[in-house]
Formats: structure tokens, sequence, C-alpha cells
């Protein structure tokens, strides 16, 4: 009889704690996505026109070139928030890809992460109980919910303190020529900060194209963190973006959110199609819905309207030109480099070249040779020029094949 009670309240317990647990993810993805409404996003989707979008502020960018695509207000200077993560992100990518840190890599949780983020969404790092975790679990943590702790944390450990962190994002911001952007945190909690959406797209082209392992960080929706050197019960995860979460926008495969009550919702997010990619940023939305619908909609024109073209490659054949005493009257010239341009799929055709000899070529020249260049031309406008070079070499002719060619040029027969 004991037994047959002792088995009834095991399964009571355990049925009231699976029904407790239920409802916890009920409500918690009830509030993730209490604003976002399917329907409504794909009405504001359908009804969008690119590029005539009038009061937004958007950018995309071309991950390969790192070239804007198209911008509309892109300069404006806002607040955004969470974005700021990303230049946070880029940092840390750059540490781990010259060898300076790896994913595994464990650091101390610091005071200031820990109190700074209270109140906002984080993932509950004690510095109390001399919490340590991994890079890698703080990249995690940043991407799936912008936690503000793991991203503090992880500033500090790469720069001393978070001064000194910040101090490295401005320097990149330099760097990469951002002329609308001030960091003075890591994390996007500060409002005496700022950037706009055109910066904000080539931060994130930069480390979407040349740290490509952050999309597997980007593309994540829910996680469990494990307070492994505490001991401490896991704090779970989860992305409020609707884009991957909801699915939204299959194509994209990487995403971040960001919010202000300054400058309301705004979102960064990568796609690809037939071997491109693309970044696309909507900055400053009325709602959620309006923010992934426009973002989606930008990532599919730019994909579908722009290409990072290739006019020319390294060793192709130009023409044959003139050289002055020459065992042949004309040398075969070829093109030094490639020449990649960012252009509009029907611009593609129209493109024409105009070549430029340095000097009159002389014999003997050997192959390699600089002679000029070729220049790309797009209607009036110049799209880029590649040096052009000797294809091969070239003997002088001989004295008595020189003297018949002078002889015929006199009487104009050559």
């Amino acid at each position: 009889m004991k037994k047959t009670k002792s088995k009834k309240a095991f399964w009571m317990r355990s049925i009231a704690v699976l029904l407790a647990f239920l409802c916890t993810y009920s409500l918690i993805c009830g509030s993730v996505f209490a604003d976002f409404d399917r329907d409504e996003a794909m009405k504001i989707y359908k009804a969008a026109s690119i590029p005539e979008f009038t009061d937004e502020k958007y950018a995309s960018a071309d991950t390969v070139s790192g070239q804007l695509i198209i911008s509309g207000n892109g300069t404006e200077r806002v607040v955004v928030g969470n974005l700021v993560k990303l230049m946070t992100l880029l940092i840390v990518f750059e540490k781990i890809d010259s060898g300076e840190i790896s994913l595994t890599t464990t650091f101390p949780v610091t005071k200031h992460a820990q109190e700074v983020s209270v109140g906002k969404v984080r993932v509950y790092l004690d510095n109390g109980k001399k919490e340590t975790i991994r890079v890698e679990q703080a990249i995690e943590a940043v991407c799936i919910n912008g936690a503000q702790d793991a991203a503090c944390a992880l500033a500090e450990f790469i720069g001393g303190n978070e001064e000194q962190f910040v101090a490295l994002m401005n320097t990149k911001a330099l760097t990469m020529k951002l002329k609308n952007t001030l960091f003075t945190d890591s994390t996007g909690i500060n409002t005496d900060q700022y950037t706009c959406a055109e910066d904000m797209a080539l931060i994130m082209a930069e480390l979407v194209g040349r740290h490509p392992a952050c999309l597997s960080y980007l593309n994540l929706t829910y996680g469990m963190f494990k307070h492994e050197s505490t001991g401490q019960g896991e704090t779970e995860m989860v992305s409020s973006n609707p884009l991957n979460r909801r699915k939204f926008y299959e194509g994209s495969d990487g995403s971040m959110l960001g919010y202000s009550k300054q400058d309301n919702y705004s979102i960064a997010c990568t796609a690809a199609k037939d071997e491109k990619r693309v970044v696309s940023v909507i900055l400053g939305e009325e709602d959620e819905n309006a923010r992934a619908a426009k973002v989606r909609k930008l990532a599919e024109y730019s994909l579908s309207n722009f290409t990072y073209a290739k006019l020319c490659s390294v060793g192709t054949f130009v023409k044959k030109v003139s050289i002055t005493e020459g065992k042949n009257k004309k040398i075969r010239t070829e093109t030094a480099s490639d020449l990649y341009v960012l252009l509009n799929v029907t611009d593609v055709e129209k493109v024409k070249t105009s070549i430029v000899l340095d000097e009159e070529l002389k014999a003997p020249i050997e192959e390699g040779i600089k002679c000029g260049y070729v220049s790309y031309f797009l209607d009036d406008v110049e799209l880029g020029r590649v040096e052009l070079r000797t294809a091969e070499s070239m003997e002088r002719a001989n004295w008595f094949v020189r003297l018949i060619r002078k002889i015929l040029a006199f009487f104009g027969l050559e």
C-alpha cells in the first residue's frame, strides 16, 4: 500500500513539474513575441517598396566588397541600443582570428558586468561566486538574447576594462572611416552614443564578410547558459528575433535586434542567395512588425538587383598595340589584376572600356612590363581601372627589316 502511494506521489510531482515548465515556457514565448504579428508584418511587407521608402533610415551592403549597395537617410545619427554589440562582436572575432584568444578561453565575470546588467536582459553571471565563463558562451549569450552581462564581461576581459575596450571600438570605427558613429559602452545601454544605418551596415558587412564563423552564432534562436564554474541552475536564453525564430524570412541566416526609447525599433540582418551575401539595416521603425517586414524587403531587393560583378580577370587579353622596332609590328597586352565592381544587374552589360598607353613602346621589351591602363566606364562615370602590361617579350627587329620598314613608311606604303 505504501509503495502504491509512493508511486502515485512521484507521478503527481512529475506532472506538476512538467506543467510548471510548460507554463513558464509559454509565458516566455508569449512575452518574447507579444508585439509581433506575423499577418500584420506580411501586410506591411507586401505593401512596402524599395527604394521608395521615405521616412525610414536604412542601408544595405555587400559583404565581399564591403561596399554600400543602397541607402535612405543612411547618415542620420540615431541611438540603436543593442545593435552596438555588432561592433563588440567584430572586435571579439578579430581577436579570435588573430589567435589572441580562442572560443575556449575562460575569463572571470567582473563586478561591473554583473551590476550594469541588473534590470536588463542578462544570463545572471555572478561575480560574488567568482564565476568564470568561456568566450564562446559569452558570444552565444550576446547573439541569442543580447545578454548585457555577457557582453560587458567579454569586453572587460579583452580590453582590461570597459573604457579601454570602448577605445578599441572607436579606433576601429575611425579605421573604417565611419563618420557618424561614436561608442561609449560595449552593450548599447548608454544613450549618449550614436551611429547611423550606413555605418551599421558597414560594421556588420565586415563582421560577416571577414569572420564568417560568426554566422553560426548570429543565427541561434535558443539556448541554455550553463553556469559550470558555480554549479547554479542553467539560464534559458530565448531570441525575440522573428526573422529566424518565427521563420518570417527564411533567407536570413543571421540577425541582431536593437531598441531605444529615443529611436524605437532597429534591426541588422544578413541574407544570401546565389553566392551573393548582403547585410541590411533598418533603424527607427515604429514597431516590430514594420521592422521585420521592411528589412526583409530591403534584403530581397539588394540580393535581386545588385551584383559584385567581375569586369576582368588577371591575364585577360586586351588588344595588340604598336611597338617600334619590334620583330613584329604589334605586341599583345593583358590586364595585370582582377577588377570587381558593385553594380545594378541591369548595368553590367552597359560597361565600356577605354585604353590609355603610357608612351610609345619600343623593342626590345620584356613580358609583364607596365604599359598603360584600362578604364571601365558606366555612362560617363569611371568605375575603376586596371594596369595594362605586355603579355609577351619582343625582340628588336634586325637592321635590314628596320631599313625596309623606314623605306616603306617614307613612301606611305607601311
